[in-house]
């Protein structure tokens, strides 16, 4: 790849030894959630949605954004050339086109003004033998001077100062008809196409297939045109595919933002992104932005992001077995983890990674959990209260952090109380502390709130009585009040906050900080209390514990 900056494909020693290095250019990540993920929403976005996603995706540093499809509509035109307006001179712009004199027309009229960023036309054409046939009803002959009229068309149009790129559609199912693929390609060559991008349009084959594929474009094409992926994640290995196809080859690596697209969405930029990364390749990216924009596409498109989802799920910084939790706190605050592939902060979740005490959790769990509620228990403290907490887990799940600490508490006022005291003594106790009746009626498994302007605003997501209910989002004059204002939408409850106050346990950077709330309901008050190192998350948990107390029919002291 002449004229490019170089890089070694990784520098962890291990790899190396077992994976050849070889030289290659930085990855490029082309976006195109404006268009692809978009036209996946249930509701698309209008044009002031499109400026926000735009501007996070500058943000964050991507170098190519595919901005819409001109030729689908009027808003879409306008949108695609107002976006082309706000590109920095270091940014490549995207307008997709289909293989029709008026699509490719479009796309050059969308150009059609002063812009600093470069242009780029991206036109498509099934290629795979079975979409000619059933889908276009045309041969390989008709397909490919179709392709070949809409490259000239769009080289003529935007002359030499801007890049076209073509795709055929489908080249993942090109299995048999690689070699004509092929050929076509050099002819796209000479009429002006500068990046073949390769779709995986539907996953049906393990990643080994695709990338041979690749592998097999890339040595047959000359250096200087670029070779890209585009990989769904039918089968879930989307991003495993992009990231092998780097590899042997593919400098651009189109994603999304939140892996948004058709059915089961693209290749994630997150998880691809980091994945080189981990690998040694130099990424040239605002990674500690990551979380932060997950967290605005998710509001913005509508879609949830799974608990699970590797790097931004709310769950996936979470340890829970005894295994894993002595572990983890054994390597708590450095870059490489036990049990995770990275510093948290490095993709914004700075002090994200947790503890959560279950039925599986052992006694680290308990000593490191009640220490962060600014209690100070001993080792053989947490071993003694492991086995109580245990037993009330398996009925009841997991356990709070304010649950554990208020087991802690009763335990300390026994001892006060009691000398010589037995493991039943300790089980009676800890149940009577945690007040254990069943399951809790009322449950977060889900919020998020932002400070920023033009108005604070909160999405959470509850269960009443273990059954989820959907999103719901609020403003408010501050993030804890928008949060409080989206609970309470989510319930339907008239409740409301008579008291609220927030301090901090402990001192530092990552501070503790304790919440305390106070919420009527039908004529009963009831107190809640909520630790953690967020203090809207602290709030939220002060919160939940006061409505379960007064779903229980419980006045804890409050008149």
């Amino acid at each position: 790849m002449a004229g490019q900056s170089l890089v070694t494909v990784s520098g962890v020693p291990a790899i190396l030894q077992l994976v050849p290095s070889v030289a290659l250019a930085k990855p490029i990540f082309h976006d195109v959630t404006l268009r692809d993920g978009n036209q996946a929403l249930r509701k698309p976005w209008n044009q002031r949605q499109k400026e926000i996603i735009f501007n996070l995706q500058q943000a964050l540093g991507i170098p190519r954004v595919e901005l819409g499809y001109p030729g689908a509509s009027e808003m879409d035109f306008e949108c695609v050339a107002n976006l082309a307006m706000q590109a920095s001179s270091t940014m490549v712009v995207g307008a997709l086109a289909r293989t029709t004199e008026r699509d490719i027309r479009s796309a050059i009229e969308a150009f059609n003004q002063t812009l600093v960023a470069t242009p780029m036309i991206h036109t498509f054409v099934g290629m795979s033998p079975y979409h000619m046939e059933h889908v276009l009803h045309k041969t390989p002959a008709e397909v490919r001077l179709m392709a070949l009229e809409a490259v000239k068309q769009a080289r003529s149009g935007l002359g030499e100062r801007g890049l076209i790129q073509f795709s055929p559609e489908h080249f993942g199912d090109c299995l048999e008809n690689l070699d004509w693929v092929i050929e076509v390609f050099h002819e796209l060559v000479s009429a002006g196409v500068n990046i073949f991008n390769l779709p995986n349009t539907v996953e049906r084959y393990r990643p080994a297939i695709f990338v041979a594929m690749v592998d097999k474009v890339r040595q047959a094409l000359p250096p200087s045109v670029t070779v890209s992926v585009h990989c769904h994640n039918d089968l879930g290995m989307g991003t495993a595919s992009t990231v092998e196809s780097y590899f042997v080859g593919a400098q651009q690596l189109e994603v999304t933002l939140n892996g948004l697209g058709e059915r089961s969405g693209n290749a994630n930029l997150y998880e691809a992104a980091t994945a080189l990364h981990c690998n040694g390749v130099a990424v040239d990216l605002n990674f500690e932005q990551f979380y932060e924009a997950a967290i605005k596409v998710a509001e913005l498109s509508g879609v949830a992001i799974p608990e699970k989802a590797p790097l931004i799920g709310s769950d996936c910084l979470m340890q829970r077995s005894g295994i894993h939790q002595h572990g983890a706190v054994q390597t708590f605050g450095r870059a490489k983890g036990a049990y995770r592939p990275i510093d948290p902060a490095f993709v914004g979740r700075a002090n994200d990674e947790e503890l959560e005490f279950t039925s599986q959790s052992g006694y680290t769990a308990v000593h490191k959990i009640i220490m962060e509620t600014g209690r100070n228990i001993l080792p053989d403290e947490a071993r003694l209260l492991q086995p109580a907490l245990k037993l009330v887990s398996e009925e009841r799940g997991a356990l709070t952090p304010e649950e554990l600490a208020e087991a802690f508490d009763a335990f300390k006022r026994l001892q006060t109380h009691k000398l010589g005291l037995v493991q039943a003594d300790i089980n009676a106790v800890v149940r009577d502390a945690i007040g254990l009746r069943g399951k809790l009626t009322w449950e977060c498994v889900h919020a998020v709130a932002l400070a920023g302007s033009p108005v604070p605003t909160a999405t959470v997501i509850l269960t009443n009585d273990g059954v989820q209910l959907e999103p719901q989002c609020a403003t408010g004059d501050g993030p804890v009040d928008a949060v409080y204002r989206a609970i309470c939408r989510s319930t339907k409850l008239p409740v409301s906050v008579e008291d609220y106050q927030i301090t901090n346990v402990t001192s530092g950077a990552d501070a503790q900080a304790k919440a305390t709330c106070v919420l009527s309901l039908g004529g009963k008050q009831c107190q809640g209390e909520g630790v953690h190192t967020d203090t809207v998350m602290a709030s939220v948990r002060a919160y939940m514990q006061a409505l379960n107390r007064l779903a229980r029919g419980e006045t804890n002291g409050v008149h």
